[in-house]
């Protein structure tokens, strides 16, 4: 299964800090996943379940079940709100069927939880469980992404 409703557009990419996840444990559970939703901007919505999440050499992977397509988050602006640490995507890239495609992205944000204990968001009701992520993004045609799920793998 591609991520289907997700098209990159022609944008360049934006610079900014490396995307660094100092995850002070690689330990995750094995077959972990996450839940990826695509909401376009008429109103159709698909979710993809059982993504897996990866962080390799300091980029964020997130793959559909069947590996076909995979949206990678390579360059991010990381700063930690208390436990929790926050990142500003600046430069993602959607690859599908052997092409590899700037992502237009407008904006977004990543919380990634790399403790052993449940975090709350500030200023929020929501929490992000241990070792998990919670991203949401939007695109320059209006196509909104979340995904929420624990991470699969880590490798510095």
């Amino acid at each position: 299964m591609k991520f289907s409703s997700l098209k990159a557009g022609a944008g360049g990419a934006l610079t900014a800090a490396i995307f660094a996840l100092a995850f002070a444990s690689a330990t995750t559970a094995a077959g972990a996943t996450g839940t990826m939703t695509i909401q376009q901007k008429n109103g159709t919505t698909n979710t993809y379940d059982d993504v897996a999440i990866k962080v390799i050499h300091s980029a964020l992977y997130l793959t559909s079940p069947d590996g076909k397509g995979t949206l990678v988050i390579n360059r991010a602006a990381c700063s930690y709100q208390g436990s929790l640490m926050v990142c500003l995507p600046t430069s993602a890239t959607l690859v599908q069927s052997g092409e590899t495609s700037p992502l237009d992205f407008k904006s977004g944000t990543i919380y990634v939880n790399d403790t052993d204990d449940t975090q709350q968001m500030a200023l929020s009701t929501t929490k992000v469980a241990p070792h998990s992520i919670v991203l949401s993004l939007s695109t320059k045609r209006g196509t909104y992404v979340s995904i929420i799920g624990r991470i699969d793998k880590v490798v510095k």
